[in-house]
């Protein structure tokens, strides 16, 4: 008896990523069932930012749930950069960073108050 190759994949379409959010990368690749990571497997699922760059390339035929590689960003348009740490921290917030209003002070009672007139 003859052995049978087994079952073939079934293929699905790469779509274009590129240009898209993170999120939004993610989600296409979803619904068009395959499975959108990161590079880099020590990051974990979360992706940010807009993608750069995909392997396979759009438009390829991939078995279906497969892996999609995408680069993205680091943080989207708008980035800042790093905001961690600041060093020297940030004071808090009871603290004052200007100088308190000086404390009114009292006349003493009974002395009158002089006034020069013009012409004195």
């Amino acid at each position: 008896m003859a052995s049978s190759p087994g079952r073939q994949p079934i293929l699905v379409t790469v779509p274009d990523l590129v240009g898209l959010r993170a999120q939004q990368a993610r989600d296409f690749a979803h619904r068009a069932q395959l499975v959108a990571v990161g590079p880099d497997p020590d990051l974990g699922p979360t992706i940010i930012g807009t993608v750069t760059r995909q392997d396979p390339p759009p438009g390829a035929l991939a078995a279906r749930w497969s892996i999609v590689t995408i680069w993205t960003t680091r943080g989207g348009p708008g980035d800042a950069g790093v905001r961690e740490p600041r060093i020297p921290s940030p004071p808090p917030l009871a603290v004052s960073v200007h100088d308190p209003e000086p404390v009114p002070v009292p006349e003493p009672e009974g002395e009158v108050a002089t006034t020069l007139e013009e012409g004195d």
